[in-house]
């Protein structure tokens, strides 16, 4: 009998003291989930400070950890696209909680919005280039989430009759004189659109899941097109540019550059941990996940929250103290564009060298050194998960330095007043 008091007093105690698992996509989000669980959780990351979070591949010993879990905080970071469903498929059991629920998103921001060139300088926001036969062929736009981005979006087609290996830039001014004009052309689902009738002003049709439109290519060549906004639909269910037989055209080149996939989840900003401010909301998520899958300790949690909402006021009370001394649209040149979030909270410009991991081209790149030295850009903000090659290049034309500042560092609340110090020059 006393052998079956002890086995249940045991069983009783680490059935007390059990933890919630929790496994997470980044280190930031580490921090968040064990300032509300602290002992009560257990927490595994997945990409680890260092590695690229675009492309990671879990390790084993992660997946093991999945298959223990209780809870998963997906964060909307490209890694997460590849890899969510083989989580749930691995674990029927765990349950999501999108900590980002109850965000604003933001576009991802092209380097200076437009390859290079001055600041709003072009009526465009992406352009691609195309080999197309004499055919007709299929351009359809699917709603993400439910809705289009754009109730509506500027477009322009080019017959390109030059030749060079940069024909985007070649015509940029043909385009820009296009969209310059106060004529367009109304296109809805199912017309058609002609290269030679100027600027399309494309209407997405809110009662359909995906817009249509033909295309008539009357001569094989290479065509240009130039959209007016971030094209945020070009995939959803399934490719946006087919030839007659259904089979996808690729573009030979875009601005911003691109592999020619995934355009519309590509083109959101994931970083929005970098805001204080959507900090609160993620620890609210937390918070109420964390009650839910663990009522009996949800005074621990909720004192743990709200300790926790005290730090994130006190660091962006920090921030704003940093940033005082400094005029509003204070410029700071970084090479990945990480940092969308936390330039808005603050009301700083952020000034991209390259977008979705490519280094820009010597010609390209020359542009960014002669914007830099415009601006008087005092430092170029790098990080460890991706290439410093052309920040280097830069920092070595203007006698700049070259910081390394992540925003994927655990300790969230230092790493981001450790940011504002570097942009206010105090370091």
């Amino acid at each position: 009998m006393k052998k079956i008091a002890l086995l249940s007093l045991l069983l009783s105690l680490s059935v007390a003291y059990a933890k919630v698992n929790v496994v997470v996509s980044i280190t930031p989000q580490q921090s968040f989930v064990e300032k509300i669980g602290a002992d009560k959780v257990h927490v595994t990351t997945m990409v680890k400070p260092g590695s690229d979070p675009h492309s990671y591949e879990p390790k084993p010993s992660q997946m093991k950890a999945i298959s223990n879990a209780h809870l998963y905080f997906p964060i909307k970071i490209e890694f997460e696209n590849s890899w969510l469903e083989k989580f749930e498929a691995q674990n029927k059991k765990m349950k999501f909680v999108d900590m980002t629920q109850g965000i604003s998103f933001i576009k991802m921001q092209a380097h200076s919005h437009d390859h290079g060139h001055q600041e709003n300088a072009l009526p465009y926001e992406w352009a691609g280039q195309f080999y197309l036969k004499e055919g007709e062929y299929r351009w359809s736009f699917s709603k993400i989430d439910g809705t289009y981005a754009d109730p509506a979006m500027k477009f322009l087609m080019i017959e390109a009759s030059k030749d060079s290996d940069e024909l985007i830039e070649v015509y940029e001014d043909s385009a820009k004189a296009a969209f310059a004009s106060d004529t367009t052309t109304k296109a809805k689902d199912g017309e058609t659109i002609y290269h030679d009738k100027g600027i399309y002003q494309l209407h997405f049709d809110e009662s359909k899941e995906m817009t249509v439109f033909r295309l008539t290519i009357k001569k094989s060549g290479h065509y240009l097109f130039f959209t007016e906004h971030m094209p945020f639909e070009f995939e959803a269910d399934e490719h946006f540019l087919k030839d007659s037989k259904r089979v996808d055209i690729e573009p030979l080149a875009t601005v911003p550059e691109s592999d020619g996939h995934d355009h519309g989840h590509a083109s959101v900003d994931p970083h929005t941990w970098t805001s204080p401010e959507n900090v609160k909301i993620m620890a609210k998520n937390i918070y109420d996940a964390l009650v839910a899958m663990d009522g009996e300790n949800s005074q621990y949690y909720q004192a743990n929250y709200e300790k926790f909402l005290d730090e994130i006021e006190a660091t962006d009370k920090k921030i704003k103290e940093i940033f005082s001394v400094l005029p509003a649209g204070t410029k700071f040149m970084v090479f990945h564009p990480s940092w969308g979030y936390f330039a808005k909270a603050y009301n700083l410009t952020q000034l991209p060298i390259e977008v979705e991991g490519k280094d820009p081209k010597p010609k390209m790149l020359q542009k960014i050194i002669d914007k830099a030295r415009a601006e008087s850009v005092k430092a170029i903000f790098t990080q460890k998960e991706f290439s410093d090659k052309s920040a280097k290049a830069i920092a070595r034309e203007l006698n700049i330095k070259v910081l390394k500042e992540s925003p994927l560092a655990k300790d969230w609340s230092q790493n981001l007043i450790n940011m504002a110090d570097a942009i206010a020059n105090n370091r």
